[in-house]
């Protein structure tokens, strides 16, 4: 009988502790990392992702020129290749931008690079270097 009334001490105790928690914990927050660069054009990547350190899935990423692009567009990439180009035009002081979800793991390079366009159908080149940014995570 004591071990019975032990044990139902224990569940309980545990039972109180359980009920004493929270219903439901908020989920973590969204973090940003940004990187700059100055190198032709003067530009920042930022790269959202999704939740805490041990999450490196990305929901968001912008790039803004602060200096004179000339006419061309950006690039978005990830490991996994182009996520989305920017409509052809001068991109100072505009932001360019994407939302929605891409599977990322820690290390992985979230990149902008802007095209330049040479004019006369000829084609593009490189204005910037890719700029990168990392989830830095676990």
């Amino acid at each position: 009988m004591r071990h019975r009334i032990a044990a139902a001490a224990a569940t309980g105790i545990v039972l109180a502790s359980l009920a004493a928690a929270p219903a439901s914990a908020a989920p973590a927050a969204d973090r940003q990392r940004c990187q700059s660069a100055t190198l032709f054009v003067t530009h920042t990547l930022c790269v959202t992702f999704q939740g805490d350190l041990y999450n490196a899935d990305v929901v968001k990423m912008d790039v803004r020129a602060s200096t004179s692009t000339g006419m061309g567009h950006w690039e978005l990439y990830g490991p996994r290749g182009t996520i989305k180009n920017s409509l052809d035009g001068e991109w100072r002081n505009r932001t360019h931008d994407w939302s929605g979800w891409q599977d990322g793991a820690h290390g992985d390079l979230w990149c902008a690079v802007f095209w330049k366009d040479m004019g006369g159908g000829s084609g593009y080149i490189k204005g910037t270097q890719p700029l990168c940014v990392t989830s830095r995570g676990i």
